[in-house]
């Protein structure tokens, strides 16, 4: 019988107490429009939790290094795995360190490599004492040797400490001088003195005398050795320290952090460093010469997902996003772990045609492994491939098909002849190009992931656009033009404030007949001054309370009851709703209040019109999901827009319902009409039948 993960009265999110049964060890797919539940389910309410336990589990000593976490609001949740959210930063580190191969292969050049001299480039290597027997029998079979000792210590009284030892010949300068009587006089400091520590033949099958040989030579001079073969001048050091067997000179023994010393170690005639510039379908014959499961695993699931091109050496944040989602994918598969709740959000967004199905296959053999798969997606493809499908909407959810995503045509609004555009020719960090993009047209930039296409937008046409030296030979650069970028959010900045309307809303306010008889300007109606918020929330609502041995703690706040300002502020009110009011409205809400405020209504109208009529005006930004972030951007570049803008957009789409597709695209239509020019890299078909011109880029 299969587990099964049960939720009882979940709220986080919007969500209206709802009730789930999720068997595991299965691929599960979310889906629905932004804010209707999914992502909360996922993130607010099964990995928050799942973090929530594994953080109790831990001893008091070792949660000081762990942050804590709220606990999720729901009822009851029973039967919940370990949970892997695979959305974390990306910065400050490679493939080879994320797929945890570097290290792997650091061990087996130690290993299996072979150092060289830095002066003669000869080969260099140490031995054990058992091996150095064998090593002189391979070479001279039945020939007498001397074991001999390097003497560094050179003194009046040497030979007599010496003679005391049970030495009875050294060795100066080739010529073998016995220890009789006051001995030899003592050499200059360019002489090779050299212990005579015993005469024999080596055994290939070793023997005890020839060990204790060389263990005594080793402790005379601090693990070296040397084999002198009778009737010959050749001297064998055979030391336990490194040593070149050309020269003579000794190395201190390397490790992982000395591998980066260039031509000193190499692995079937390749350094480190090369090793790690190298593609990973290159390596694969390696890890398996040398029986490293690990590694030969990980490279198999990275080149079964289509990542055989990229090196080792690959900073994370300069990959695709398809490529980095596939990287995770693969690092998961590689891993060996059992009975983990995977969440994968936007995994199909950048993929298409067999990159689909290897993707799909990777999840049933990581369902295989005893793992759940929990897709936040809404590619045909994966959403049919899953074995339960949930629809969320309207904070509500129900088992079932999602709808299906309209693939428009392909086609491409495309005059014969291009009036005026940006024309780039050469080659460069994306490779060879020859493109154009239309002025003030919405271009779509696709193309395989791995391709180039967000170098494109951030390497190329970005330094381009803002008058920078790049690569490539361009015509038709626009003059002072206005460039948008669309990032992730960041801070706690509420909605309002987003849409740059706080000030203009708190001017308002300060023009009331009731503020301006008590002497209240701007700042008092503003949340990031001091003047009208709340002192002990500090104008956010809630007081957060960030313990280190349990969860954290959010609490309403008891001074203003979460309205975020001092009592007297929300005196002034503006159309019977004071400043508290108008952060607890819908945006739609705010229209009609507004409606006589031209400076402020656009922009509002702006919002709703790409879907968002739904959001609060407090809410903050970084809770936002992404495509709503970036339709709230939209929104707000559409009042500014001109001929002067271009709009420069990586991934609009990442993972959104068909729905809330149509409404980044009608957005993005609407940047255009009002005569911006927009950028986009994204292999969504919708985007691509909207667009008015499609460059192809190839890997």
């Amino acid at each position: 019988m299969k587990a099964t993960l049960c939720v009882r009265g979940a709220r986080a999110g919007g969500l209206a107490n709802v009730d789930m049964d999720l068997p595991l060890g299965r691929v599960i797919c979310f889906t629905g429009r932004s804010s209707s539940g999914r992502r909360a389910m996922a993130l607010e309410i099964l990995y928050a939790e799942s973090r929530r336990r594994y953080m109790q589990a831990l001893s008091l000593v070792e949660r000081e290094t762990v942050s804590g976490t709220a606990r999720a609001d729901v009822d009851e949740i029973s039967g919940l795995p370990p949970a892997i959210y695979l959305g974390a930063p990306r910065r400050g580190r490679t493939v080879g360190d994320y797929l945890q191969l570097d290290g792997i292969l650091a061990q087996i050049m130690l290993e299996e490599g072979q150092m060289h001299c830095l002066e003669c480039g000869g080969s260099c290597r140490s031995y054990a004492a058992d091996e150095v027997e064998r090593a002189v029998a391979r070479v001279h079979p039945d020939a007498r040797c001397l074991v001999l000792a390097p003497l560094t210590l050179r003194n009046a009284g040497v030979w007599q400490q010496l003679v005391q030892a049970g030495f009875t010949r050294v060795a100066i300068d080739g010529q073998i001088q016995r220890l009789a009587g006051d001995g030899p006089a003592l050499p200059n400091s360019e002489s090779e003195v050299h212990v005579v520590v015993d005469r024999l033949v080596p055994d290939p099958n070793a023997s005890v005398r020839f060990l204790e040989a060389v263990r005594v030579s080793r402790s005379i001079s601090s693990g070296q050795t040397v084999v002198w073969v009778d009737g010959t001048s050749e001297m064998m050091h055979l030391n336990q320290q490194p040593t070149c067997g050309e020269c003579g000179r000794q190395y201190e023994p390397l490790a992982a952090a000395d591998l980066s010393l260039a031509g000193q170690m190499t692995l079937h005639g390749r350094t480190m460093d090369e090793l790690l510039d190298a593609p990973l379908g290159s390596l694969r014959g390696l890890a398996t010469g040398h029986g490293r499961a690990k590694v030969e695993a990980a490279l198999a699931e990275a080149c079964g997902l289509g990542l055989e091109h990229l090196p080792l050496s690959r900073r994370l944040e300069s990959l695709a996003a398809g490529e980095w989602q596939r990287l995770q994918l693969a690092a998961c598969l590689s891993s060996g772990l059992t009975g983990i709740l995977y969440i994968l959000e936007g995994l199909g967004s950048q993929l298409s045609g067999e990159m689909l199905g290897a993707v799909t296959a990777g999840l049933r053999r990581l369902v295989a492994g005893g793992n759940t798969a929990l897709l936040l997606d809404h590619t045909p493809e994966l959403v049919a491939g899953a074995d339960e499908v949930w629809a969320f909407a309207g904070g509500q959810v129900q088992a079932g098909e999602a709808s299906e995503m309209e693939r428009g045509a392909a086609a491409k609004r495309v005059a014969e002849q291009v009036a005026l555009a940006l024309t780039i020719r050469g080659s460069g960090v994306v490779g060879p190009l020859a493109i154009e993009l239309p002025h003030g047209g919405l271009t779509c930039v696709g193309g395989p992931s791995g391709s180039g296409k967000t170098r494109l937008l951030h390497e190329v046409l970005l330094p381009l656009l803002k008058g920078r030296p790049v690569e490539y030979a361009a015509a038709g650069a626009p003059r002072n033009s206005r460039v948008a970028t669309v990032e992730a959010p960041g801070g706690k900045a509420t909605l309002l404030e987003g849409l740059g309307l706080f000030e203009r809303v708190a001017d308002l306010y300060a023009a009331s007949p009731a503020a301006t008889a008590r002497g209240w300007g701007r700042d008092a109606f503003l949340l990031d001054r001091l003047g009208g918020r709340c002192p002990s929330c500090e104008g956010r609502g809630q007081c957060y309370f960030d313990l280190e041995f349990i969860e954290d703690i959010a609490l309403g706040c008891a001074a203003c009851e979460g309205r975020r300002y001092r009592d007297e502020i929300c005196e002034v009110t503006l159309r019977g709703a004071s400043m508290a009011d108008v952060l607890g409205m819908t945006l739609e809400r705010a229209c009609t209040h507004f409606a006589r405020h031209d400076p402020i209504r656009p922009r509002l109208e702006a919002a709703v019109g790409c879907g968002l009529g739904y959001l609060l005006l407090g809410q903050e930004v970084q809770g936002l999901e992404r495509g709503e972030w970036l339709r709230l951007r939209l929104a707000l570049e559409s009042t500014r827009a001109s001929r002067r803008t271009w709009v420069l957009i990586d991934d609009p789409t990442s993972g959104d319902h068909p729905e809330d597709v149509r409404s980044m695209v009608a957005a993005l239509r609407g940047l255009v009409d009002r005569g911006a020019t927009v950028v986009v890299a994204d292999q969504h078909p919708t985007v691509r039948a909207a667009a008015d011109w499609v460059v192809d880029l190839g890997r």
